[in-house]
């Protein structure tokens, strides 16, 4: 294989054989043989797999050491989430300071059961965990490439979901049509993309141009022909996500005919982005006694269209605001029975105080967002997460202190829209106002006793 490639990942589905020796488990069998194949300048991130799912992420000999953080997670799906064979597996981690996610997938299979492939993807979207367990995978890292057997088909609306086996007419017009080269005239009917452009599935996931023959149903050991027993389909996808202010670009995406064990094609695609090497969190860190540091002061904030989860139609929504830049965890005030809360900026929002210190690291950072529904009665709920870029921030700041900076970001629930959060923001050099109020509170503490002394002395006098 060639060594072009910083990293490396590979996902499988229904990966499920006899392992040849001296492996005594399939899953050890695959990943010698995958690791035979990309050659020995390339080393194993991580693997992890669940059931048939398996993923493995490769990075190039001369990168290894921009690798941190590595975690990895499963999810399965269906009735009771116990079914091995449909879910997703994922691995995370950061190339330098850029954070990257791989999900690895299988959904639901069959005509007729798009709506349950929807609801496949919003389950791991929404519960799949890894970084913080408090933040949707969606938000947390800057590219995030999702890859799988997703199974959506053609969906032509004349085929009886009770029968698996297409009508013969049907499947010979389409099989014509493929070989003649007429793709885009199929994708019409790709569900997936009907789905999407619907925003009931891979929210804001970009997808490249198709240019190769459906993958799905294929005879084995044939380079080109279809089974009659299914209908052809695009099954396997790759799709990727950005935060706001990040990219990433596409440089090929294409299928693999000279695979001939498997009723799929396999495909693939290879991108480009930048990775940023930024200064260590703590270099300019402040050294004297007032602890200065950065501080984000909101100057107008605002949620729209959020999700109603009391049985009245609306929501008590408050703010959350975590992640690794932030010095503690900050909360807004509640604000009642609204679906379109606005936060007084000096009375409800907190000043959230910052542990990085270089500006230039800054410009790459992102406040973690959740915005959670307030109850007396049980655990608070998710409402949405979202992810605020600090560029412009920092932007403002550099043309003058009195400046602010405007934002407007997207609500994500379980993967799909889930309301708008926009205001303004602004930074700002000073002591740490958590220190300072405590050490106020500290200095009240101590007059307030002291005066009690006092006025003891004097009754006693």
């Amino acid at each position: 294989m060639t060594t072009a490639y910083e990293i490396v990942a590979i996902g499988t589905q229904e990966c499920d054989y006899p392992p040849r020796l001296p492996f005594t488990e399939c899953g050890k069998d695959w990943l010698e043989t995958l690791r035979h194949h990309v050659g020995r300048r390339y080393r194993v991130i991580h693997y992890t797999s669940r059931g048939q799912m398996r993923l493995v992420v490769f990075v190039r000999d001369d990168a290894e050491k921009a690798i941190s953080d590595v975690d990895s997670g499963s999810q399965a799906t269906g009735v009771g989430h116990v079914m091995a064979n449909k879910g997703g597996v994922c691995i995370a981690f950061k190339f330098w300071d850029t954070g990257l996610c791989f999900v690895n997938c299988h959904f639901a299979a069959h005509v007729g059961h798009c709506e349950t492939r929807n609801s496949n993807y919003r389950e791991i979207a929404g519960q799949l965990r890894v970084g913080p367990h408090s933040m949707d995978i969606l938000n947390q890292f800057h590219h995030v490439f999702w890859i799988g057997d997703l199974n959506y088909r053609l969906d032509f609306g004349s085929e009886d979901e009770r029968t698996l086996a297409p009508q013969r007419s049907i499947w010979d017009k389409m099989v014509k049509q493929i070989l003649d080269g007429e793709y885009k005239e199929l994708l019409h009917y790709d569900e997936l993309r009907k789905e999407k452009t619907a925003s009931r599935v891979l929210h804001g996931f970009k997808e490249g141009e198709i240019q190769f023959p459906p993958t799905f149903k294929m005879q084995r050991e044939s380079t080109n022909m279809y089974d009659q027993k299914r209908m052809p389909a695009w099954c396997d996808r790759v799709l990727w996500r950005t935060l706001q202010g990040c990219h990433v670009k596409l440089l090929s995406y294409t299928y693999c005919s000279q695979i001939l064990t498997s009723d799929h094609k396999p495909v693939s695609a290879t991108f480009g982005l930048t990775a940023y090497a930024l200064p260590s969190s703590n270099s300019g860190v402040s050294n004297d006694s007032d602890d200065k540091r950065w501080h984000v002061r909101f100057t107008s904030l605002r949620a729209k269209n959020l999700r109603a989860s009391d049985i009245n139609g609306f929501s008590d929504p408050y703010l959350s605001f975590i992640g690794p830049n932030l010095v503690q965890r900050f909360h807004s005030k509640v604000k009642y029975q609204t679906l379109n809360p606005v936060w007084n900026p000096l009375k409800e929002l907190p000043t959230l105080v910052l542990n990085i210190f270089p500006l230039k690291r800054l410009e790459k950072e992102y406040l973690m967002v959740q915005v959670r529904d307030h109850d007396s009665r049980s655990a608070d709920y998710t409402l949405g997460y979202t992810a605020i870029p600090l560029a412009s921030a920092v932007i403002a700041f550099n043309k003058g202190p009195l400046e602010t900076a405007t934002f407007r970001v997207e609500l994500l629930h379980h993967g799909l829209p889930a309301g708008t959060l926009e205001g303004g923001m602004k930074l700002t050099w000073e002591r740490n106002v958590i220190k300072r109020r405590s050490r106020i509170a500290r200095e009240l503490i101590a007059r307030t006793l002291s005066l009690r002394d006092i006025l003891r002395r004097t009754v006693s006098k």
